[in-house]
């Protein structure tokens, strides 16, 4: 049929129009592909140098022990670079396999940690005596067992448990990679212990002492008393469980003796051995005594001895005492403030004329030597002081403060010839308001005297009182002794800090300001005081009066001047060369200071400023005080040279003319009750007590 055969020329016809098409496809894939794989073959060929460079530059592992800690990532280095983790890893890691990746020249790299368990266990073994009765295991028998895993323990040779004697056990010791170890040890199986040590006089130990455990039926050697006081190593035959062993008891003496020294006052040829020389030897064990130091007869003054104590431990004592060869006999007398005479000491001793080397007031209890001369002839003489007296307690103050302790001498006076010491029996509640308190006075010779009273505590409700607070004038443009003279007293707590408020004041400018001082104690009482400093115009320079007074104390003081004979040599200097004219300017102390001490004249400001002036150069503390009413003023001083502050008035006119140098009170009143009355508020308390020269 043609028609198949027209369809096969027509497939044909296609086919031979599809070849070229076909082919020119097939070459066009082809270069694609072979593109495609030259591309493909550069980038394997790379990734192969790359490999191949990261390779020749890194280890792929490393390998550490069990327990080390990470290595740094420098150590996958083959060479010099720098690397670093690419996530932190670990501090360290158990046994196994870690891929961890690290950066290299800044390029990741896959490389692995191995860890791994080489090293054996280690361990001691612990020498060890166990009894009869015991088995312990292995672990028992080691110490300082060290391994990074968990090891296991077995005999490889196990002691005899259970039979006397001595074995060499093999431990076996096996971590959980396969590393073993054997260790050998020594193990005593035994009923008693091979010795005991006991301090020689000691009781006799018993059988249990020696046991290693706890036998029933245990039976012991005889101990005895002269054993236990010798040192020294005695076998002891010990029995338990049908068993009879031998321990051995080692009594020491590792105690040295002791004794007391003996002061010996002798008559000359007196023959002395070591043992007269200490007593109340005390030792366990036997003493021996010997000399040290001899004594030398033909001396008569005290020299020392030494003897040593030695017990049959060989441990050594020396004792130093005291001797002296002489022909006055020992004295006792009771303590006193009175001086002791030469005839004292020489009861039983013919003599024409005696001295002591120097006066002897025996208010000290103990022994003293005192030189003497007797008929020409040096001595010494043995004096035992005894106090047997007791002291005299007054109790003085029952009431003071709430939580507010204080001293026992605070509350009380103790008098005795000897240093007494005052103390509380027990200690009082300083928060409780009323209770009874046991005061003790204790004098050197140790004897006591006691006194109860009731103690009133009361709350602290006063404010303190401040002192030297008062108007006063200063110089503009100068500096200002804002707290001169001032202080403040507490009846609590004595003395208190006062501070002071000058912002209302301008020291630049002339006139009067307020200024106001405060205190506060301890229990938050409040006080203030508010005065008047008045600034004024100086005539006179700090200089100038420096060089007035200068010339003045040159010729007035003298080397060697007490600090009272200054002040005394000062107030005569004043006195006598200052005359009163009813003259001068009060609001200007120091140029009235220069007038008075340069011209001669002035009133009582003036001597009072001219004192002042002078007394500022010595140590002496001032404060100024100013008649308290009155139709007319008056000034003077307070002064205290370390016992009080006295009344000091160096001007020469009225009743001044009594001269008043370091007066009370009591002594300025009987003089006269107006002409120095003051506001005593304003002060801290005057002496009571008249003054003495030469303080």
């Amino acid at each position: 049929m043609k028609f198949p055969k027209k369809r096969q020329s027509q497939d044909a016809a296609a086919q031979a129009t599809e070849q070229p098409a076909k082919k020119k496809l097939r070459t066009t894939s082809k270069a694609v592909l072979f593109a495609a794989l030259s591309v493909l073959g550069a980038v394997i060929l790379a990734a192969g140098v790359c490999c191949a460079f990261l390779y020749r530059t890194t280890k792929p592992f490393v390998t550490v022990e069990l327990g080390d800690v990470t290595p740094e990532a420098g150590v996958f280095l083959r060479g010099d670079g720098e690397a670093s983790y690419v996530t932190s890893p670990e501090s360290e890691y158990p046994i196994g396999n870690y891929v961890l990746q690290i950066r290299v020249n800044g390029h990741p790299r896959l490389v692995m940690l191995r860890v791994r368990d080489t090293i054996p266990p280690a361990a001691e073994g612990a020498e060890t005596t166990v009894s009869t009765k015991a088995s312990p295991k292995p672990d028992k028998l080691l110490k300082n067992i060290t391994d990074q895993s968990i090891v296991k323990l077995t005999f490889e040779v196990a002691p005899k448990y259970g039979t006397v004697g001595d074995y060499t056990a093999i431990v076996r010791m096996e971590d959980q990679s396969g590393n073993d170890t054997r260790v050998p040890v020594k193990v005593h199986v035994r009923i008693a212990r091979d010795s005991i040590t006991r301090e020689a006089g000691a009781d006799a130990p018993d059988a249990a002492a020696f046991l290693i455990d706890d036998y029933d039926d245990g039976m012991i050697g005889p101990i005895t008393e002269q054993m236990m006081r010798t040192p020294g190593i005695y076998p002891i035959e010990i029995t338990a469980d049908g068993i009879t062993t031998e321990s051995h008891l080692i009594v020491t003496d590792t105690v040295s003796p002791t004794g007391r020294a003996v002061l010996k006052i002798v008559e000359p040829d007196t023959a002395l051995s070591p043992e007269d020389f200490v007593a109340d030897i005390a030792d366990e064990t036997e003493v021996t005594v010997e000399y040290l130091d001899e004594p030398d007869p033909d001396s008569r003054e005290t020299q020392t001895v030494r003897v040593q104590l030695e017990d049959l431990g060989g441990n050594k004592t020396v004792v130093e005492s005291q001797l002296l060869y002489t022909n006055i006999a020992p004295v006792e007398i009771e303590a006193r403030s009175s001086e002791m005479e030469p005839y004292e000491c020489l009861t039983n001793v013919a003599y024409t004329e005696a001295s002591f080397d120097r006066a002897f007031i025996p208010d000290e209890p103990g022994t003293h030597m005192l030189h003497m001369t007797i008929d020409g002839e040096e001595n010494l003489a043995i004096v035992e002081v005894k106090d047997t007296v007791a002291p005299l307690l007054r109790v003085r103050k029952t009431v003071w403060f709430l939580n507010a302790p204080k001293d026992a001498s605070f509350f009380a006076t103790a008098e005795d010839i000897t240093a007494t010491r005052l103390r509380f029996e027990s200690e009082p509640d300083w928060e409780k308001e009323s209770q009874d308190v046991t005061l003790i006075a204790v004098d050197a010779g140790g004897n006591e005297t006691r006194e109860t009273f009731t103690l009133k505590l009361n709350p602290d409700v006063a404010a303190p009182t401040i002192y030297g607070a008062r108007n006063r004038y200063s110089y503009v443009n100068e500096a200002v002794a804002y707290m001169k003279d001032i202080s403040a007293e507490d009846e609590c707590d004595g003395e208190v800090a006062v501070t002071v408020d000058t912002s209302k004041v301008n020291p630049e400018k002339l006139g009067t300001y307020s200024v106001t001082y405060t205190a506060t104690d301890r229990a938050g009482n409040t006080a203030s005081k508010t005065v008047k400093f008045t600034f004024v115009e100086s005539k006179v320079t700090e200089e100038e009066a420096e060089t007035v007074a200068q010339e003045i104390l040159k010729k007035v003081l003298k080397d060697g001047m007490t600090l009272g004979e200054q002040v005394e040599a000062l107030y005569n200097y004043v006195f006598k060369n200052v005359h009163y004219i009813n003259s001068s300017n009060k609001k200007d102390w120091r140029s009235e200071a220069v007038r008075g001490l340069t011209t001669g004249y002035g009133d009582c400001f003036t001597s009072y400023a001219c004192l002042r002036l002078l007394l500022e150069h010595t140590g002496a503390e001032l404060m100024s005080v100013e008649r308290y009413g009155g139709r007319t003023h008056h000034y003077w001083m307070l002064v205290n040279l370390g016992s009080g502050w006295y009344h000091v008035d160096a001007c020469n006119t009225g009743k001044a003319k009594k001269r008043c140098f370091m007066w009370t009170n009591a002594q300025k009143d009987k003089v006269s009750k107006t002409f120095w009355r003051f506001n005593e508020s304003l002060y801290p308390p005057i002496a009571t007590e008249p003054y003495k020269k030469g303080k």
